[in-house]
């Protein structure tokens, strides 16, 4: 097994989440952007560089109709997905993980900035109820109604109500429901859309337990007055900040 794919065989290790950290000059030393040590980068500066390294453990095969390509390392990644390429067989959207696990996380760091106001959110038994539904399988009805279901500000939990917590700590949790298995992981935190809070960044898949379902997604999430989350990313890859899409600066 490739040292990419193992990250998510869901076993992230208590000394994976001792964070690295940037910190504006003049900002209070508890308001920080931090990202965890798995994205193998020093420092923000290194964003570039670490770009531009080999990302999956072998070439990417993306399609666009009748186009296809292959790509080796984040940048060429997200250029492709950002002009409509798309894993085209489930093969290649397995192996594309290990791109969405690093790529946007890197691409979206690059412009965060420390919080300006207090407070951190962590994972905790309570998180099913304070997210919104994500990792929706299978028809186009069931991805449209938790969409729907998102827009009434209704919880993943309260989407689907046969979802239970099977482990947790405070960067990662595993789920399931009778069909699927979940997994999610904090990979940064700090202020992504200029608002002075502090959201989270976070790699997402779901695994079907009786078949070979598989997805992965990338969700940028701020806190809410009510103790809830809301994803203040697109739906789907290249998962852009919605501010964007409304003609606003990164």
């Amino acid at each position: 097994m490739s040292r990419g794919m193992r990250t998510f065989t869901f076993s992230v290790s208590v000394a994976a989440l001792a964070w690295l950290s940037a910190r504006p000059a003049g900002t209070q030393a508890e308001l920080k952007v931090t990202w965890s040590p798995m994205l193998n980068l020093r420092s923000m500066d290194d964003i570039p560089k670490r770009l531009r390294e080999p990302e999956g453990s072998a070439p990417l095969g993306l399609a666009k109709g009748e186009e296809s390509l292959k790509v080796v390392n984040c940048e060429e990644y997200l250029k492709a997905v950002s002009a409509g390429f798309y894993p085209p067989t489930n093969y290649d959207n397995k192996m594309s993980a290990e791109f969405v696990h690093d790529c946007f996380v890197l691409r979206d760091l690059q412009h965060a900035r420390a919080a300006t106001a207090s407070g951190s959110y962590r994972l905790t038994k309570d998180s099913l109820s304070q997210l919104p539904p994500i990792l929706v399988p299978g028809a186009r009805e069931l991805t449209d109604a938790a969409e729907q279901a998102e827009k009434r500000g209704e919880s993943w939990k309260q989407f689907n109500p046969t979802l239970k917590l099977t482990r947790i700590d405070v960067d990662s949790l595993n789920a399931e429901d009778d069909d699927t298995a979940y997994f999610l992981t904090l990979r940064a935190r700090g202020d992504f859309t200029g608002e002075g809070v502090e959201q989270v960044a976070v790699f997402a898949s779901a695994t079907g337990k009786h078949s070979s379902w598989f997805h992965a997604e990338y969700l940028i999430l701020s806190p809410t007055s009510h103790g809830t989350l809301v994803r203040v990313t697109d739906l789907r890859a290249p998962y852009r900040l919605k501010a964007i899409q409304r003609g606003e600066n990164h």
